[in-house]
């Protein structure tokens, strides 16, 4: 089978012009958010994880964000290392100041800053900080899936 290789460099230009364009709004699917303070306990975050069937929280003191701590965080600093959750604090464990996006910011843009920093969890804050949501990497995923196909 001969591919028309003009018409393969239209279709990528143009899902790469939607990358570009698209806002990360265009991502967001609702989810509700978990805050947490940096003083709760990793037991309790444990225990809301559990219950909430979700995969981390942000970290927010007097109304700004400090930090996120994920299911990830969990595995890596805290399994085997810390017999007493009830013992550890969530700002011992949690990832300070991470990286985010606008709901604004091209989809590009958080796809880069995820890939760059290997996160698979971005909260998306508004201009004051107070968080939208948090953008998923299995939601970029289904994204591009869905966008490639339809190029």
């Amino acid at each position: 089978m001969k591919r028309d290789i003009p018409s393969v460099r239209r279709r990528d230009n143009a899902f790469q012009d939607a990358l570009l364009k698209e806002p990360v709004s265009e991502l967001l699917t609702g989810l509700d958010l978990l805050v947490c303070s940096p003083d709760d306990t990793v037991e309790k975050i444990v225990k809301i994880f559990q219950k909430e069937k979700k995969g981390c929280v942000l970290v927010y003191q007097n109304k700004k964000m400090v930090g996120i701590l994920s299911n990830r965080d969990l595995a890596l600093r805290v399994a085997g290392l810390h017999p007493d959750l009830s013992k550890v604090k969530v700002e011992d464990v949690m990832t300070r100041d991470p990286s985010f996006v606008r709901p604004e910011d091209p989809i590009a843009f958080a796809v880069n800053k995820m890939a760059i920093g290997g996160h698979r969890h971005v909260p998306v804050l508004r201009a004051d900080g107070t968080p939208v949501s948090i953008l998923l990497i299995r939601d970029v995923l289904r994204y591009l899936s869905a966008s490639k196909k339809s190029y």
